[in-house]
């Protein structure tokens, strides 16, 4: 392979993957990245060659994501179904890849297939795929729903059967498109592995062995805990047909592996308890520490704004008596979201009246991990609410270190959204119905001094005509209430 300047993918991925030069060692790198035997020489490693030079063409400034080229390939010519859709760049390069093996003989094919040691489930599944040149072959009827899985698994035994007994020049259409797109699937994964390693720079952790898990923690200024990243090897199941993955033909003397490797990152509560944020599952430990490492390193770059994904706690807490509205992390928290939470759970009472309890307002988790209604409400909410080990865990909704934990959290509390919360509290101790608990929490907005009408409507949207504000007692009021002004709502 030609050398290429430090700014080209090839150069970028090989700073990336911490190997010396971009020829050999890349392929093997890249390979190894993704969990694919390395390819021998002659045609499987012109491919390779041809794939690579064809993905250094690719700018800089092109972001794919971890499998839009695989993605792609198993679909093409036909563009696969994404959300966020497949970028046209993936369209392009997968073009080119498939280029690479449209002139290539049975005999040919074969050769790249045994240097790249291709599976049996690789070829099997390809054959499921649409086809190259001559599109989907739709012969015959399609089997019902109920026998699709046998016919598909015999189909499938049937035509790896014949490439043991069948010279290459003897092959069906079938198996010549079945190998050939099996191909382009395997040139896309690398390609997929070297885009990925060259977009991004090297965020290398101190990696440290736990038991069977390995685990790095990246400190944060600000942060009363570090950012915490974990890898740990997990069995793959077993395939139902035992030669699923083996090669089809040869063997690269490389034992093929049965284990995958998930990461996730997160950070600690006060308690200790590690919480994930984020996580994947990825063929090599080298990619699995990859990600984890590239995650933690756009964390740690937009710390002051990060939050916790299932307890929208922020990485960098706030001092409750300095927290600004221009804060960019600043979240504010009105009377009608709480509202539309108390309706939430009104209709799941009503839907599940067996399980119907009281509700308590102390304290907000229990050793049993078990939440009060403030601390529920908050989360439908998407807001943080205390926990066991926290401070706030036994503060009253309605006192000053329960909206300094809010505010720690960058989160604002409307003036009706705070009498609410207040008022939950003043129904009374125990765990007592939610309706007695809406109305106490409704009565204490009301009681509050200057809080208007015009104030209130401004906070939940404006009552229509025929309804007063102390209708909203009722659950079936609120609901109509929010129901009729859900596009007036204030944003």
């Amino acid at each position: 392979m030609s050398q290429h300047a430090p700014t080209s993918r090839t150069g970028l991925a090989t700073t990336a993957l911490g190997i010396p030069s971009m020829g050999r060692e890349l392929v093997t790198a890249v390979c190894a990245f993704r969990g694919y035997p390395v390819s021998s020489d002659g045609i499987a490693a012109h491919l390779v060659a041809g794939a690579f030079t064809a993905l250094d063409q690719v700018p800089l400034d092109v972001r794919l994501y971890v499998h839009d080229l695989q993605d792609t390939a198993e679909n093409w010519p036909a563009l696969p179904i994404t959300l966020p859709p497949t970028p046209w760049q993936a369209a392009t390069l997968v073009d080119d890849l498939a280029a690479l093996v449209t002139a290539l003989s049975a005999a040919e094919l074969r050769e790249a297939a045994e240097g790249m040691a291709l599976t049996r489930g690789e070829v099997a599944l390809a054959s499921d795929k649409p086809v190259f040149a001559r599109g989907w072959r739709k012969d015959g009827p399609l089997p019902d729903a109920a026998t699709l899985p046998q016919a598909r698994r015999d189909r499938e035994a049937e035509l790896l059967q014949t490439f043991a007994h069948v010279d290459p020049h003897d092959w069906s259409p079938e198996q010549t498109d079945a190998v050939r797109k099996a191909l382009l699937i395997r040139l896309a994964g690398l390609g997929d592995g070297l885009l990925r390693v060259s977009a991004l720079p090297p965020a290398p952790l101190d990696w440290q062995a736990d038991g069977e898990r390995l685990t790095a923690c990246l400190p944060v200024p600000g942060a009363p805990q570090p950012l915490e990243a974990q890898i740990v090897a997990e069995a793959i199941d077993a395939h139902p047909l035992i030669s699923w993955n083996d090669p089809v033909w040869g063997s690269t003397g490389t034992a093929v592996s049965r284990e995958c490797w998930r990461w996730r990152v997160g950070w600690r509560s006060a308690e200790g308890e590690f919480h994930t944020d984020a996580g994947s599952t990825e063929a090599s430990q080298a990619a699995a520490r990859f990600g984890a490492e590239q995650t933690l390193a756009e964390y740690a770059a937009q710390a002051q704004t990060v939050r916790q994904r299932a307890r929208y706690r922020l990485l960098v807490p706030r001092q409750p008596d300095t927290l600004a509205m221009s804060d960019p992390a600043i979240v504010v928290l009105g009377l009608r979201s709480l509202l539309e939470a108390v309706c939430a759970e009104y209709r799941s009472e009503a839907n599940h009246p067996e399980s119907a309890t009281g509700w308590r307002v102390l304290p907000h988790q229990d050793e049993n991990k078990e939440c009060s209604l403030v601390a529920i409400l908050l989360d439908n909410c998407y807001v943080p609410c205390p926990e066991l080990g926290d401070a706030a865990n036994i503060a009253d909704p309605a006192s000053a270190a329960f909206e300094d934990f809010l505010r720690s959290h960058a989160i604002v509390l409307t003036p009706p959204a705070r009498a609410y919360l207040a008022g939950l509290s003043q129904a009374g101790p125990g765990e007592l119905p939610l309706r007695q608990r809406h109305e106490a929490a409704m009565r204490a907005v009301f009681a509050v001094e200057g809080e208007a009408a015009d104030l209130l409507a401004a906070d939940t949207g404006p009552l229509p005509d025929g309804m007063a504000w102390i209708d909203l007692l009722n659950a079936a009021a609120l609901e109509d209430f929010l129901a009729s002004t859900e596009h007036d709502s204030p944003q």
